[in-house]
């Protein structure tokens, strides 16, 4: 295309993907989303513009005081809506005329409501909706002729993809409300330059941010919860195969310079066609080159599953697969049109990907409309028993841009909803405190608040008795005696009366902060919030995390001594019931003992900054760390060593650097641990490695013997 002459000088021109980071560096990627929609504006305008990209909220309001745009344009997601509106007010105080745009998901689609939320916004001046790139561009022609003597911009004129606010009426009794047509989707993906491979995003190659990569566009799904599920986006654009393994060769060693060892994926359902598995195949060629990506964060293909199982396999452990279902209720699966495969085949898929050693995630919505607190239990109980790895419960979010901010649907199933701080995301910018606020289900007409807090405390339980596994060795004895995992799990939930202090302390802070951080309008709890004694229970992490990863993250770093000794309690208990003969009996309380001291061996110091890291040590008659990973039944006494042996339990070299690294980038206070869990694909690997001194010969069946693990001398 051949850009236009314009006689001044080049439109400035701030792109911004804002991140709160006052307390920590919450959204920690390279914003490839601005990458987009500059590369893009610069292959059109070219010279006739003059870009700058911006992450830190700090960076961008020194730009502003020092070299004010002429254009800021910012994205809007749940997580910076509020600091982006606070940066355009900005913009406009230091400059009057700057022409302030917002775009991103964060955003209704029915006129009415995006009237509200532009009424909301007074200094974004307009929104680009849906996909950017091509109306943003079009938008800034428009800015360029307008300060060339052209049309005056904002006058009623539709703009394609543009909603805004005529000015001279905005604060009238009837504001005038503009629409334009709905932005063109860019069918060849490859027409948007790459941010990449054209050096725009390199200044986010700072050891701080983890790079994003989009292979893909589109979602063929329809569910309701999520801003993809609306039709416009349900056609599959491809990016290239060529671009997409020239930006990965791009990228890798610039992450291995930095030491940065993760990849985020933004597809939608990555390794559900075909291709993917090139895009892997090249994954696994850096990875053995340049030691990335080590990790891969992706939302894996909702359909193809074995598939997604075959791609996936290609980097091992890298890949966990995620068997999001959202609910196992047919009916609540309906309501928010949805459908899953069936629950034989969901089994069989965790059981090959068990069988080899690999994770897999199960990811469940609490409050969907149907869903009560029976269904839902039993679900948490069919995703148990297929032998999901990791169980995700995650509170409903009543996001704009889906059908759960529409009135008419909200009436149907009379869901109600209350507002609270975005996890992390809040601060304190040019001397203003800003806060992102969602609105997430409490409540509907078929779960009541109690059910949905009494669920929530079940999701914890879950989070930390089950994901990761930190106490698997006491619940894989007790399963020996036919006690399944879901039922020692509700055990569990039903017993805290009886639990030490130090747990109770941990869920009683868990359900005080779950009701604690709900609030009935957004203005009430930014008044809250903005006092200084309630802002600096934010600063000290008191409250406004992320809930349920923080207290998990607390049990396992400050307080798994006590969650052992509970459960080991709750397993004697159990014990007492399945055995009758004393003896017998005794025996068994005797296992659970050493087993409990295994464990604390295993997790002792574990993301505590101030935790022990030395070696620890401990005797055994019995070969855990074998029994701990056989599959075929066999109870520990099977396993027992001639004569007692000595476990080593240490952090590795490798896991101390981590350990140093995720402190430095992170923090080590409470939600800077929270931050931690989520970032660390499986918390597993930061459990003590096991070592055993010498080779010893096990009693036990002879056919047995050749199976069991070869030891190596430890130091």
């Amino acid at each position: 295309m051949t850009q236009k002459s314009h006689s001044h000088q080049p439109l400035k021109v701030y792109l911004c993907d804002l991140t709160h980071d006052t307390v920590i560096l919450v959204s920690d990627t390279i914003p490839i989303n601005i990458g987009f929609i500059g590369a893009y504006a610069n292959k059109i305008h070219g010279k006739n513009i003059e870009l700058s990209f911006f992450k830190y909220p700090n960076t961008v309001i020194q730009a502003i005081k020092d070299n004010p745009p002429d254009v800021i344009a910012l994205s809007n997601y749940s997580w910076n809506s509020n600091l982006s509106e606070m940066m355009v007010g900005l913009a406009k105080k230091y400059n009057p005329n700057v022409v302030t745009i917002q775009g991103g998901t964060n955003f209704p689609h029915d006129n009415e409501s995006q009237l509200s939320f532009l009424m909301k916004r007074p200094n974004t001046d307009v929104y680009v909706e849906l996909e950017a790139e091509v109306a943003f561009s079009e938008l800034l022609t428009k800015i360029l002729d307008a300060r060339d003597g052209g049309a005056s911009l904002f006058d009623g004129t539709e703009m394609p993809g543009c909603v805004y606010l005529v000015p001279s009426a905005r604060h009238s009794a009837n504001p005038v409300f503009v629409k334009g047509q709905m932005p063109v989707r860019v069918r060849e993906l490859d027409d948007i330059p790459s941010p990449y491979l054209n050096g725009m995003l390199d200044s986010f190659f700072d050891g701080k941010l983890t790079p994003f990569l989009e292979t893909n566009r589109g979602c063929p799904f329809s569910c309701t919860f999520c801003h993809t599920g609306n039709e416009y986006f349900n056609k599959i654009n491809m990016f290239s195969m060529e671009r997409v393994k020239e930006e990965i060769l791009y990228i890798a060693p610039k992450m291995a310079e930095r030491g940065i060892v993760n990849l985020h994926l933004a597809d939608t359902n990555f390794a559900m066609y075909p291709r993917d598995k090139e895009i892997c195949e090249v994954l696994l060629e850096t990875q053995k080159k340049y030691g990335w990506p080590r990790q891969v964060m992706a939302t894996t293909g909702k359909n193809s599953k074995e598939r997604v199982i075959e791609i996936t396999s290609i980097m091992g452990n890298t890949f966990s697969v995620n068997m999001s279902v959202q609910s196992m209720d047919p009916s609540v699966l309906k309501n928010i049109n949805r459908s899953n495969i069936k629950l034989n085949h969901y089994m069989e898929i965790n059981k090959q990907l068990n069988a080899t050693g690999r994770a897999t995630k199960g990811e469940v919505i609490i409050g969907l409309p149907g869903e009560t607190r029976q269904s839902f239990v039993h679900g948490l109980q069919q995703i148990l028993e297929a032998g999901t790895s990791t169980i995700c419960c995650y509170s409903l979010m009543l996001l704009h841009g889906t059908r759960f901010k529409e009135p008419a649907y909200r009436e149907e199933f009379q869901i109600k909803g209350k507002y609270r701080i975005v996890p992390l995301n809040y601060g304190e910018y040019d001397g203003d405190r800003i806060f992102d606020i969602e609105e997430t289900g409490i409540a509907n007409k078929d779960m009541s608040f109690d059910d949905y807090l009494w669920i929530r405390r079940l999701s914890l339980m879950i989070e930390v008795l089950h994901n990761s596994r930190p106490f698997h060795e006491l619940f894989k004895y007790v399963s020996s005696y036919e006690y399944s995992l879901f039922d020692f799990i509700m055990r569990v939930n039903d017993s805290f009366d009886s639990a030490p202090e130090k747990v109770k302390e941990v869920v009683n802070g868990f359900l005080n902060e779950t009701k604690g951080e709900l609030w009935n309008s957004e203005e009430e709890l930014v008044a809250h919030y903005r006092r200084d004694e309630n802002y600096n229970r934010l600063l000290k992490g008191e409250v406004g995390g992320n809930i349920i990863y923080k207290y998990k993250a607390m049990s396992l770093a400050f307080y798994n001594e006590a969650w052992v000794d509970f459960i080991a309690q709750i397993c004697q208990k159990i014990l007492s019931e399945k055995i009758q003969n004393p003896e017998a009996q005794q025996k068994a309380f005797e296992d659970i003992n050493l087993l409990a001291v295994y464990v604390k061996n295993k997790l002792k110091g574990l993301l505590n900054v101030h935790g022990e890291v030395a070696p620890s040590s401990m005797t055994s008659p019995y070969d855990i760390q074998t029994w701990s990973k056989s599959q075929d039944g066999l109870a520990l006494n099977a396993f027992k060593f001639l004569e007692p042996i000595q476990y080593e339990f240490e952090y590795s070299e490798g896991q101390l650097a981590e350990r140093t690294d995720l402190f430095k980038r992170y923090g080590t206070h409470a939600n800077a641990l929270s931050k931690i869990v989520t970032r660390v694909s499986n918390v597993e690997s930061l459990f003590r490695k096991i070592n055993i001194h010498g080779a010893h010969q096990k009693e036990g069946p002879e056919n047995k013997v050749d199976q069991f693990i070869r030891y190596t001398l430890s130091n």
